[in-house]
């Protein structure tokens, strides 16, 4: 959903760094190898102006 989201807002990994906190930790997410927490999903909907649960599995 994550990067759905990235693609159809228009920002870029480089953007989340500033949410997230780190690249590595970025594209750890991205590429389903660390799950997104609840205070990183709540970051999320804060930065796209969406639900945090959609960031959850």
């Amino acid at each position: 959903m994550l990067l759905f989201i990235l693609e159809q807002s228009e920002r870029n990994r480089d953007d989340l760094v500033a949410v997230l906190g780190t690249k590595n930790l970025v594209d750890n997410v991205l590429n389903g190898q660390e799950k997104i927490n609840t205070e990183q999903a709540r970051k999320l909907g804060e930065f796209f102006n969406v639900e945090s649960t959609l960031f959850m599995e």
